[in-house]
């Protein structure tokens, strides 16, 4: 066995057991020495695996997402860098610190060729913000659509007027000039659209979203996108 090989073996019996397991039980399953395990649990985490746990109390992999090793063509490897690039120059700081970690990650594994290719890579994004980003409301926003909740917020509209909503974040998309969150308002029963830099405040509530997001989203695309239902 490779150790590229024992390295997924490892990473598929944390992800099989949903309690601590000790080094001593993971070192007699890949018939390995204690020591080597502690090398790969580390090399794993360098990786990006986010495993819990140390020595003599046992190891557990938190849920979270870890791509297999892939091998990309360099136009392949021009789109996810030029890709990342914008995210880090674009989006709010959390956003563009993951931005730039997923970068390093892709470094790390990538051939020396490579790696030369793109540090002298001629592609470029925009560095200079267009707009000031409000970092924690960006950050909270994002929050709320991945978990899947509800959100309160003082929203000054074009004509300044202000208002307070509970919304029902739908999705968010990346402009040019601004950061707009398509939600359902419940204050207009109807869908709405919020740039940015017009929510004054952003609070994440406790409520869980009283359908499902993709349904929320579909039904969105069909009546805002007027696109039609896909039968697939």
């Amino acid at each position: 066995m490779t150790r590229t090989q024992r390295l997924l073996t490892l990473l598929q019996i944390l992800k099989e057991n949903r309690y601590p397991i000790t080094a001593e039980v993971l070192a007699d399953k890949l018939q390995i020495s204690v020591r080597s395990i502690y090398r790969d649990i580390e090399s794993l985490r360098n990786q990006g695996a986010e495993i819990t746990g140390e020595a003599g109390i046992g190891y557990q992999l938190k849920s979270g997402l870890l791509l297999p090793p892939l091998t990309f063509d360099i136009n392949e490897l021009e789109a996810l860098i030029l890709g990342l690039r914008w995210v880090e120059s674009n989006t709010d700081k959390e956003l563009s610190h993951s931005a730039l970690r997923a970068i390093n990650k892709i470094n790390t594994v990538i051939t020396t060729q490579h790696q030369t290719l793109l540090e002298q890579n001629t592609l470029f994004v925009p560095t200079n913000r267009i707009i000031e980003i409000d970092h924690t409301i960006a950050k909270d926003m994002r929050f709320s659509l991945r978990e899947e909740k509800k959100a309160k917020i003082d929203y000054k509209d074009a004509q300044k007027q202000l208002s307070t909503r509970i919304i029902w974040p739908i999705a968010v998309g990346y402009f040019q000039d601004s950061q707009v969150i398509a939600a359902w308002c419940e204050l207009r029963q109807s869908y709405r659209h919020f740039r940015l830099d017009r929510i004054i405040s952003y609070e994440v509530l406790s409520d869980n979203l009283p359908y499902p997001k993709n349904y929320l989203l579909s039904r969105w695309k069909k009546e805002i996108l007027k696109e039609a239902p896909d039968k697939n």
